[in-house]
C-alpha cells in the first residue's frame, strides 16, 4: 500500500505537469514541468523525500529496461542513418560530456551552499 501511495503522489505531479504544459505558452515538455513542480515541492517541504523514495528507487532500478525499446528502434533505422551516424555520435558525445560537467558543477555548488548553511548554524 505504501508504494501505491508513493506512485500516486508522483502521478499527481505528472498530471500537474500536463496541466501546466497545456496552460503555459512555452515550449517546455510536460514531464519537465512535472519534475520542476516536484522539485519545488521537495525543496519547500510540501513533499518529504520518504513520501516518494521507495518508488523513485524502484524507477532507478528499472531504468535500463526503459532504454531497450529506443535501442531497438535505432537498430531498425540504422540503414537510414548510416551516412550521418559519425556526426550523430559526435553530437551525442559532446552533449553527454556537457551534461556530465554541468551536473557535476551543479552538485558541487549545492554542496557548497549546504556546507555554508551548516557553518552558519553553528
Amino acid at each position: 500500500m505504501k508504494y501505491l501511495q508513493q506512485f500516486l503522489l508522483l502521478m499527481l505531479f505528472v498530471f500537474a505537469g500536463e496541466a501546466v504544459h497545456a496552460a503555459a505558452p512555452l515550449p517546455v515538455p510536460a514531464s519537465i514541468w512535472g519534475l520542476c513542480l516536484l522539485l519545488g515541492a521537495l525543496l519547500s517541504g510540501i513533499v518529504k523525500l520518504p513520501q516518494i523514495e521507495g518508488v523513485a528507487n524502484f524507477f532507478l532500478v528499472i531504468i535500463p529496461v526503459l532504454f531497450v525499446v529506443p535501442a531497438v528502434g535505432v537498430i531498425e533505422i540504422f540503414g537510414d542513418i548510416k551516412e550521418i551516424w559519425p556526426i550523430m555520435l559526435g553530437v551525442i558525445g559532446i552533449t553527454y560530456l556537457a551534461a556530465m560537467a554541468s551536473t557535476g558543477w551543479l552538485a558541487d555548488w549545492m554542496i557548497r551552499i549546504k556546507d555554508r548553511r551548516k557553518r552558519g548554524r553553528k
